[in-house]
């Protein structure tokens, strides 16, 4: 009876872990190449050089924080440069901290002196494009 036990707890060990693995790798495209992305697939509506460098700069800067689609320690980030022009975003992740004025949030945001302005733009073309 215990070794029965033991084999369906493993069982719905593996389950939880694939599944959270799946899910995990179809909300950030992990695995997809680089020309499936260009052409639409994996959940994109297709980029160009700038638009993998947006999704780079994003995964690398942002996705600690903040997802695409659920809010997480920051809001979803989908749709974002259209809901605010890109130089208010700009100056907001430069660190003036007022250019965006949020009542959910509590603008705790990093200040990315190290981005560019085209570093930026790039991001928001990845967060506006994504499906």
């Amino acid at each position: 009876m215990k070794r029965i036990l033991y084999i369906a707890s493993f069982i719905i060990l593996l389950g939880s872990l694939l599944t959270y693995f799946v899910l995990k790798n179809q909300e950030t495209n992990l695995g997809c190449a680089t020309e499936d992305i260009r052409k639409g697939a994996c959940g994109t509506s297709g980029f160009n050089e700038s638009g993998l460098e947006g999704r780079s700069l994003f995964n690398t800067n942002c996705a600690a924080c903040h997802s695409l689609y659920r809010v997480m320690t920051g809001p979803a980030l989908k749709g974002v440069g259209k809901k605010y022009d890109s130089l208010t975003i700009i100056k907001f992740l430069h660190g003036e901290k007022t250019a965006i004025i949020n009542k959910d949030y509590d603008n705790n945001c990093m200040v990315f002196k190290n981005l560019t302005n085209e570093d930026i733009l790039d991001i928001l073309k990845y967060t506006d494009h994504s499906r």
